[in-house]
């Protein structure tokens, strides 16, 4: 069988596409939607029917309603996205246009976790790697406990990343924020040793790294802000522990998921896209996680800043954030197209990328639009993605 699109003209299959699209307007219409959308339902249709192409570009901005307070979304891609269920090939991707608000990325974490019950006693734990106070590499830490640790219990430093070691408190598990005890640490290596502490940690003997021991983590599939942007519950319900060393953010009794009493006609729209996630070399052993999500947060690579890894794709670069850059290829440098506001003034926003160098760090844009690294521990923007599918 020959190939039709060899005998057909190249301006015959112009108009012959033309009035196709003419044609799939009329059913859309039909059907009751319009090219000249007044509903989510309506832009929905379009995108489906792949008609969103003619009629949406790049920098449009699309509004509904959460709280009763109206959210601005920008149109940063058109089809550059791929829809989860794949019986659906189109997409439209939105990007809340300013910040929402400051949300920790996820809580510091427990340095040791229980497997077992640990009695009453005294305990020693050495620091072999410190990426912030050389003066405590090598040293031992003693400590001791009135009471039992559970099994699957916690121990949480109490210091700052920076600060002598100073206090411990344990806890039953990672959903506890009232402790079982508060102990003091002294230098010494009394009692029963339970390990050796570094950036890497190891966690089948129990040992989280000192990294998110310090500062929290920078694991996006396992964080605290991801279950947040994709939940819909009431506050004190939307976050779970999701590893032994998991620790409740202190987000986590005051504050609804974003899903939470947003227009129900808007959440009908957006469908869970495929993305891919870094993963940091310290802790997660590089190369991505691949996630299936309704909203999320951008990547590196989404906001023209490059690769985290160079052989990780997270997305590319959304027209967005290319076509409107200060550069001419992707950098990290300030870039006044990714400034973003919370109120009246400029402020830092979270990516879901990690520095993939550390265990705590994920990828921020700071206030000038540059990329910004941040401890997960703190609350930084929370600027929503999602797609029309």
């Amino acid at each position: 069988m020959s190939n039709v699109f060899n005998l057909i003209s190249e301006e015959t299959y112009v108009e012959k596409m033309d009035t196709l699209n003419e044609i799939l307007e009329g059913i859309l219409v039909a059907q009751g939607g319009s090219v000249r959308p007044t509903s989510w339902n309506d832009v929905q249709q379009l995108v489906r029917t792949g008609l969103h192409k003619r009629v949406f570009s790049i920098g449009d901005q699309l509004t509904c309603q959460k709280d009763g307070a109206t959210l601005t979304f920008d149109v940063i891609g058109i089809d550059h996205d791929t829809p989860a269920d794949p019986q659906f090939s189109h997409s439209m991707t939105l990007c809340l246009h300013n910040i929402f608000q400051g949300v920790q990325f996820d809580q510091k974490e427990a340095f040791y976790a229980a497997a077992t019950e640990l009695p009453a006693g005294t305990y020693h734990i050495t620091i072999g790697e410190h990426p912030w106070v050389a003066a405590a590499v090598g040293k031992t830490y003693q400590f001791t406990l009135a009471h039992a640790l559970p099994e699957n219990g916690q121990i949480v430093f109490n210091n700052t990343y920076n600060a002598a070691f100073s206090t411990v408190s344990t806890y039953a598990t990672g959903v506890d924020t009232t402790a079982i005890e508060t102990v003091s640490v002294t230098e010494g290596s009394g009692g029963t040793g339970l390990g050796t502490i570094n950036n890497a940690g190891t966690p089948a003997d129990g040992i989280n790294s000192i990294q998110r021991a310090l500062l929290g983590s920078n694991n996006y599939k396992e964080s605290a802000i991801r279950q947040w942007l994709n939940s819909n519950k009431a506050a004190g319900s939307v976050w779970t522990q999701m590893t032994k060393f998991d620790r409740r953010p202190d987000w986590a009794a005051t504050l609804k998921g974003w899903m939470a009493d947003m227009d129900s006609d808007f959440l009908n729209v957006i469908g869970k896209t495929t993305i891919n996630v870094s993963r940091n070399t310290v802790t997660d052993g590089g190369g991505y996680d691949t996630l299936k999500d309704k909203f999320f947060l951008l990547s590196r690579e989404n906001v023209f800043a490059g690769r985290e890894i160079s052989g990780v794709d997270e997305g590319g670069a959304y027209p967005y954030f290319s076509n409107y850059s200060d550069h001419g290829s992707a950098s990290t440098g300030a870039d006044t197209n990714r400034i973003k506001y919370s109120g009246s003034s400029a402020s830092w926003w979270w990516l879901r990328s990690p520095d993939a160098g550390y265990a705590n760090i994920p990828r921020g844009v700071g206030i000038g639009g540059y990329v910004y690294n941040s401890s997960a521990v703190y609350a930084g923007g929370a600027v929503p993605a999602c797609n029309v599918i």
